[in-house]
């Protein structure tokens, strides 16, 4: 006789940060997947969970509960069982007869949709066509190495497809004070000048010279691009006036709380035509939204 396979595997960790949906609450079934999900599986910080519902389950006097995770670029769907008295849990991944059931009751990971609406754009620096097909938002800071590296090839991907995509630039420095707020807030006060200020500070913090020189007093930091926008013949008083009184600051910490609001962690990350992508992104991947 065949015999059915059923096999659960433990995880074990310390979750970081988790939201929960309210209603969950009033169902201790629920609430029982959702703490014992929160004592021992790993999660980024920013990762909300919420309940979705609940079913019999394969498993004699337990329920398959249904909960959703949703992390900074996707949400993922996933299966806990608890049997009907609240009080057993199982994590893990249940086979019958060689089936993952547990996959298939949960369904594919998503990526995570971003309204474009919702990013602000108009009040951010924009590099390319106006009218591009592809419009990226891209937040990032100016000692992230991996913000250069981003920056250096999507500037190889500009030149290859000048009239393609639309780049705005987004402040993420993470904390509002230190060495990198200050670099961001330099930059943001060119921008009270023009975008074309802007982006000539902007392109100079990620040269070498400029890593090297942000590793020096801000007063210094202060007087090399005050020098590079007086050598193009702008005012520098705009850019003073824009350190003096906070404007520059505000600007920044104006990007900072809308990366917060939409919980992300980490620079760089893009969102491309409303999809989050976090960390490098090969030239492949934002070419095919020139195909769509």
């Amino acid at each position: 006789m065949k015999k059915n396979i059923l096999w659960v595997g433990m995880l074990t960790a310390i979750i970081l940060s988790v939201t929960v949906a309210s209603f969950a609450e009033e169902d201790p079934i629920a609430q029982a997947a959702i703490d014992t999900f929160r004592s021992h599986v790993r999660l980024p910080p920013g990762t909300e969970v919420k309940f979705l519902g609940k079913k019999e389950s394969p498993i004699p006097d337990f329920y398959a509960v249904k909960l959703l995770v949703t992390l900074p670029d996707k949400e993922i769907p996933t299966i806990i069982y608890v049997d009907k008295s609240g009080e057993k849990v199982l994590l893990g991944t249940l086979f019958i007869k060689g089936e993952n059931v547990t996959a298939k009751e949960a369904g594919p990971p998503k990526p995570k949709k971003i309204d474009m609406g919702l990013l602000e754009m108009e009040k951010s620096p924009l590099l390319g066509n106006r009218n591009a097909k592809v419009t990226i938002v891209e937040f990032s800071n100016f000692q992230c190495p991996y913000c250069t590296d981003s920056w250096s090839k999507f500037m190889g991907l500009m030149k290859r497809h000048p009239q393609d995509f639309k780049y705005i630039f987004k402040h993420f420095p993470f904390q509002p004070g230190g060495k990198t707020f200050e670099l961001s807030e330099m930059a943001a006060a060119a921008q009270e000048i023009s975008h074309e200020a802007f982006w000539l500070i902007h392109d100079f913090l990620f040269t070498k010279e400029g890593r090297d020189i942000a590793h020096q007093e801000k007063e210094a930091i202060k007087e090399k691009v005050e020098q590079l926008l007086k050598g193009k013949g702008y005012d520098l008083k705009v850019f003073q006036s824009a350190l003096e009184t906070g404007k520059a600051r505000n600007r920044v910490l104006e990007d900072m709380a809308l990366a917060n609001r939409l919980r992300l962690t980490s620079t760089p990350t893009k969102i491309v035509n409303g999809d989050i992508m976090v960390g490098q992104t090969p030239d492949s991947s934002l070419e095919k939204y020139l195909e769509k």
